[in-house]
This record gives C-alpha cells, structure tokens and sequence, in this order.
C-alpha cells in the first residue's frame, strides 16, 4: 500500500512538471492598444450610439471622451476624424495618423490604415470630390480584405461585421451584401439593430419590398426608446426604394427631428426631396 501511495504521488508530480499541451483561445474581439478601461468603454458606447441607435452626435462626445481617457488611442482617434464636422480637426488627425505605427500588433494596424484613408477621403472630398471618389474606389477592395480577415478572426465584432458589409455592398451590391450578412449572421448578431437595419435597406435596394418592411417592422418592435432615430430612418430608406415618397420624408424628417447630425436622415432627406422635385417636373437646378 506505501508503494501504491508514492507511485501516485509520483504520477501527480510528474503530470505538474509536464509541459502544458493546451493553448490558450484566441478573443473573439479585437483586442484594441490601450490600457484605460475609460477609453475602452467609451470607444465601444460611440459604436453603439452610431450604428445601433443612430445617434451622431452623442457617439462625437462618446469618441471624444476615448480619446481624452488615452490620447494615444489612435483607432479611437480616427474614428473622431470619420465623425468630426471640424474640418481643421479632421485634417489634424489625419495628419498625427501618418506615422504607420509598426508598434501596433499587425491586424489593428491595418484597420487603423483604413480609417486613416476615410478620414483622408472626407478631407479631400471637400475640395476635389471627383479626386476623392477615385482615391475612394481604390482603397474600398483593400478595404474589405483587410474587413473580411478581421470579421473571421473576432466573429464577436457586429461593428466590423457591420461595415464589412456595406463595404460589400459599394463593391458588389445589395445582393452580394445580403449573402454575406446572412453567413455572418448565421451563429450571432442577427439581431443586431445596425445589422437588422441594413438588411431592412438591402432586401428593399433588390426589389424585395414585403420582405423589406417587415424586417424594418422587426427593428422598430424590437427599439424601446422612440428616440431613437435608427428606426425611422430605416424605413425611409425602405419607402424611398419603394418610390412612397410621402412616407419616406415623414420617417426621414422624424429621424433628422431626433438627430440632427444623423447622416444617413440627412443624406435621404436630400435624396427624397430630389425625387419629389423629379415627381414633380422639376430639374434639380430649376
């Protein structure tokens, strides 16, 4: 019996000594370079407030409060330079992002090259917009290469997933987008607001108007605060493709009233009103 207690003893001893054979997983997120919380909570509310709720203006502030907590947080950084309105700001942070930063691990340094040459394409757009759009068409197949390794490797990303996929749909269209966002979406982040949102506007951008507005329906039921302007700018988009103009400004206006900084309400308020102007007889000049 002594001998059968030290040769278990031993057995123990020598399994603790082994080499450990199991690796550690790699994080489902992108693990961002920088060591305040603060940055990191805020960095992560600007995302939501954009993408999930639409709100522009408080995602600035959420940004700016990121960037105070660790002004070396240079993801966070860009992403303000996307933002700002401040054309002096903006070209200021395009400038600081300059450096190429061979210290950033290789997966954030590419996405961070990204956001570089968007914040650069809002900068030139205000001056050359044919220039910018060429520069813009050049940088979006990268673009989405650089996405679509990233949203493989942290498939708890819904962000990144989120504008891989509009990326998709500049380069391809709504169709390709839509498969893309349904393999995406297979496992999580289906009813993720942004997510749920664009796949509203893309079933519309193909013709399919039922499927369409009963995912915008899904959206709204799904949205407790009415503030919100998501929503509503949602089904603008959806009655704008399908030409019910009267609907679509009232969604659009509504979506504007909540945010006025919110782009997407902005840029289809534009797009309504033209084709109104069209309905009507009238050129855009006229």
């Amino acid at each position: 019996m002594k001998y059968l207690l030290l040769l278990m003893v031993m057995t123990w001893l020598s399994a603790c000594d082994a080499p450990a054979t199991t690796t550690v997983p790699a994080p489902d997120k992108l693990p961002y370079s920088t060591s305040s919380d603060s940055a990191r909570y805020y960095f992560a509310l600007g995302w939501h407030q954009i993408m999930d709720e639409g709100r522009y203006g408080q995602a600035e502030v959420s940004y700016r409060k990121a960037v105070a907590f660790d002004p070396g947080f240079l993801i966070a950084k860009a992403t303000l330079g996307r933002l700002t309105l401040d054309t002096t700001e903006r070209r200021r942070i395009e400038q600081e992002l300059q450096g190429g930063f061979p210290e950033l691990p290789a997966e954030e340094r590419a996405l961070l090259g990204l956001y570089t040459d968007f914040v650069r394409f809002t900068n030139l757009r205000e001056h050359d917009p044919v220039a910018a759009r060429k520069m813009l068409v050049a940088v979006l197949p990268q673009g989405q290469a650089v996405l679509g390794r990233l949203v493989r490797q942290y498939p708890e990303e819904p962000y990144l997933k989120s504008e891989y996929v509009e990326l998709i749909n500049s380069t391809t269209g709504p169709a390709a987008a839509l498969d893309s966002l349904a393999v995406l979406t297979q496992e999580r982040h289906a009813d993720n607001p942004f997510l749920l949102g664009f796949k509203a506007s893309l079933l519309a951008a193909t013709g399919a108007f039922p499927e369409a507005l009963q995912t915008a329906d899904q959206l709204a039921a799904m949205t407790a605060d009415t503030t919100e302007p998501k929503p509503w700018a949602v089904y603008a988009d959806v009655y704008l493709a399908m030409d019910s103009l009267k609907l679509a400004k009232q969604y659009a206006d509504r979506a504007n009233r909540l945010d006025p900084r919110n782009l997407d309400a902005s840029r289809l308020q534009e797009r309504i009103n033209q084709r109104i102007m069209e309905v009507a007889g009238l050129g855009k000049d006229e």
